[in-house]
């Protein structure tokens, strides 16, 4: 038998097609940790380039979760989840490095994931070029940012000594609030609502239970940008996932929810722009959730393998200094200021740098789940284009914003469409940009390489 739901974000089902599932095994051992990551006081946030000043309040804490799985043959793999706009390597590297040197994980073994929230902080060498803090604010960000990388290591931690008999399944449903966001308007691609354009409204679910069959922790993932709340809005919250994760929690007692964001780089929420609407599209993913959980899921088995490769991305002909001199001339601050980093580079280093070396991870479970966790904002046509090269969709989840936010990876079809995320998001990256045409065939091509060695 065969069934996939579609749940709507007011609640209609609709029957599809998709797979079903039998008893699970307890071939797994699992362990679950919670932080609270709120910030203590004002802090500047992260996202929007528009906001004028630091957080006011806190409409819902944030917090970073860790999922710790172990197969028989005792090898582990922790994936770190996080209600943040999302941490570059700067940040996720030395985290990474602490994991190892404290508890043996290798760089295959750890997944670190944001949500992508528009309301949380400011992380350090994060799009730092879209925020204008003062002194005092910087030095905010730099603290939040230094206690963070501590906690998220004590989370690892944490996470593995709490590994017990545990059960693996995998399930899979649909909500349709992500719209995509590139529209056509007046012959150049804008940022709006775009009914026709590519999106992915599959939700991907793994449970953990215990061996009694109380669910013990789902690890969910959808592809849509954190975006319900706008650039008015200054308080903390973790948007739509934030209050999916909090209503699965209180739906469920004694379950940890993960949230796992998606290709989402050109998808939004619709409609957007309160907190009302964060969780009208929460808690609508919320009970999509629920409701795979209560029908039939797919077991999952071992063994647990993972890679851990890069690929080096190569820009487009990168500017002049003669170019980036005539852009400090721009009425655009951004653009200036965007100039004023790459001219910095190119006086410090004699040239700018002609590619970024991209992270990409895979987590293999037997032959039942492989999970592709890509860096930065990933476009759907990624998820798409994978889902058919690799086949067995319904064994793949592919994940973004993991490991490395830095950029936005945009498909060939965006690139050669031009707009917000082929070209001018790179100025708020502090980036040379725009990405050669190629990036698509490299990251697909390192994917498929890495997923074909591990089986």
């Amino acid at each position: 038998m065969f069934r996939l739901t579609r749940i709507t974000a007011f609640g209609v089902v609709l029957l599809l097609a998709g797979p079903t599932a039998g008893a699970a095994g307890t071939e797994w051992k699992a362990g679950v940790a919670v932080v609270d990551i709120t910030p203590d006081g004002p802090i500047w946030m992260a996202g929007y380039a528009a906001r004028t000043g630091p957080s006011q309040g806190t409409a819902q804490r944030l917090h970073a979760k860790a999922l710790a799985l172990e197969d028989r043959a005792a090898y582990r793999c922790v994936i770190v989840t996080t209600d943040l706009l999302g941490l570059p390597a700067a940040v996720s590297e030395p985290i990474a490095e602490n994991v190892r040197r404290l508890y043996g994980l290798g760089r295959s073994q750890l997944v670190v994931t944001s949500s992508h929230t528009h309301s949380g902080p400011v992380i350090r060498e994060s799009l730092i070029n879209m925020y204008p803090m003062d002194a005092a604010q910087a030095e905010a960000v730099r603290a939040y940012t230094a206690h963070l990388e501590s906690q998220i290591s004590e989370l690892v931690g944490a996470a593995l000594k709490d590994l017990a008999p545990a059960q693996l399944s995998l399930g899979r449903i649909q909500v349709d609030f992500a719209v995509n966001r590139r529209l056509k308007k007046d012959g150049r691609f804008v940022i709006g609502v775009n009914p026709e354009g590519p999106v992915d409204h599959e939700v991907t679910i793994l449970r953990v239970r215990r061996p009694d069959g109380d669910t013990r922790a789902i690890l969910f993932g959808y592809a849509c940008h954190n975006t319900t709340l706008t650039q008015g809005n200054y308080q903390i919250h973790g948007d739509y996932a934030g209050v999916a994760q909090e209503e699965l929690e209180k739906a469920l007692p004694g379950t940890t929810a993960l949230f796992m964001l998606g290709c989402a780089g050109d998808s939004n929420p619709n409609p957007r722009g309160t907190i009302q609407l964060a969780w009208t599209h929460g808690g609508s993913l919320a009970r999509a959730v629920r409701y795979a959980l209560s029908d039939s899921m797919r077991n999952i088995r071992g063994p647990l393998r993972t890679a851990f490769e890069r690929t080096d991305l190569p820009f487009a002909p990168l500017p002049t200094r003669e170019a980036l001199q005539a852009r400090l001339q721009s009425p655009d601050v951004y653009v200036r200021k965007h100039a004023q980093i790459l001219l910095g580079e190119l006086d410090k280093k004699g040239s700018l740098a002609a590619s970024y070396s991209y992270p990409i991870g895979v987590v293999k479970f037997g032959n039942d789940l492989t999970l592709v966790a890509l860096s930065g904002e990933v476009v759907v046509d990624y998820a798409t284009r994978l889902k058919k090269e690799l086949g067995s969709p319904r064994k793949l989840w592919v994940a973004a914003y993991a490991n490395d936010v830095f950029a936005y990876i945009p498909s060939k079809r965006v690139l050669a469409e031009g707009g917000y995320e082929a070209e001018t998001s790179m100025i708020y990256y502090g980036l040379p940009g725009p990405w050669a045409p190629e990036v698509e065939d490299l990251i697909v091509g390192k994917v498929l390489g890495m997923v074909k060695a591990l089986r």
